[in-house]
C-alpha cells in the first residue's frame, strides 16, 4: 500500500512540474508560432523567386525560338529571292540568245534572198 501512495505522489509531483513547466514556458508556444510563420514566408519567397526564374526563362526560351523562326524565314526568303533572281537572269540571257539566234536567221536569210537580186 505504501508503494502505491509513493507512486501516485511521484506521478503527482511530475504532472505538477510539467504544469509548471507549461505555465513557466508559456511564450514557447508563441515563438514555435513565429519560427513556423518565418518559415513560411521565406518557402513562400523561395516560390516566389522560382516562379520568376522559370518565368523568364520560358520567356526568353520563346523568344530565342521566335528568333530563330524569324531567321529561318528570313532566309528561306532571301534563297527564293536570289533562286528568282538567278532565274530571271538566265531566262533573260536565253531570250537574249534566241533573239540573236533569230536576228543571225534573218539577216542570213537576207543576205540569201539578196544574192539572187538582180541589180
Amino acid at each position: 500500500m505504501k508503494a502505491k501512495i509513493c507512486g501516485v505522489l511521484l506521478f503527482a509531483t511530475l504532472a505538477t512540474g510539467s504544469a509548471f513547466a507549461v505555465v513557466q514556458d508559456s511564450d514557447y508556444y508563441w515563438q514555435r508560432r513565429a519560427e513556423a510563420r518565418e518559415r513560411a514566408m521565406e518557402a513562400r519567397e523561395r516560390a516566389r523567386e522560382h516562379r520568376d526564374f522559370s518565368r523568364n526563362f520560358a520567356r526568353e526560351r520563346y523568344e530565342a525560338r521566335r528568333d530563330a523562326l524569324r531567321a529561318r524565314t528570313e532566309a528561306k526568303r532571301e534563297a527564293r529571292m536570289v533562286r528568282h533572281e538567278v532565274s530571271q537572269e538566265r531566262r533573260e540571257i536565253l531570250r537574249e540568245q534566241a533573239r540573236a539566234r533569230r536576228e543571225a536567221f534573218r539577216e542570213a536569210h537576207r543576205d540569201y534572198w539578196r544574192s539572187w537580186r538582180v541589180y
